[in-house]
């Protein structure tokens, strides 16, 4: 992946799951509070779930949880509970977030979709009047 990929505005939180599943029991307020600031910061940092620099080194721990405005040791707790889960991946420091695509919207997979039609591909569409509000009788 080259340098510094693609920035996310938003990441997907499905309601079901994080209100009833498993998340809930494994995890403590706080720990769950700091598992969606890791997805967040892993969505910011641009590497396809990496929490790494624009390099993919990884972020220092301290510097995470001075970012995300928490102990360290809530940090280093909820980490150990998310790899012990499954939700975290560890690649020699940096932190990986498990099935990074899921957290994803499908606005990547939908935007050809939604790309508006040119005149070349519909001339009748830019027909002056066609669609007008007033229609001729």
């Amino acid at each position: 992946m080259p340098r510094g990929g693609w920035k996310r505005s938003w990441i997907k939180l499905f309601i079901g799951g994080w209100l009833h599943g498993s998340i809930r029991w494994q995890l403590e307020p706080a720990e769950r509070g700091t598992w969606a600031d890791l997805i967040a910061l892993a969505g910011e940092c641009g590497m396809e779930g990496k929490i790494s620099d624009n390099d993919g080194r990884p972020l220092p721990r301290e510097y995470i949880a001075g970012q995300l405005n928490i102990p360290q040791t809530l940090l280093d707790t909820t980490i150990a509970k998310c790899k012990h889960e499954g939700r975290i991946e560890d690649d020699d420091g940096v932190i990986i977030i498990s099935n990074w695509k899921a957290y994803q919207s499908e606005y990547d997979r939908q935007k050809p979709y939604r790309k508006p039609k040119t005149q070349d591909e519909d001339p009748d569409k830019y027909v002056k009047g066609k669609y007008s509000k007033s229609v001729q009788r």
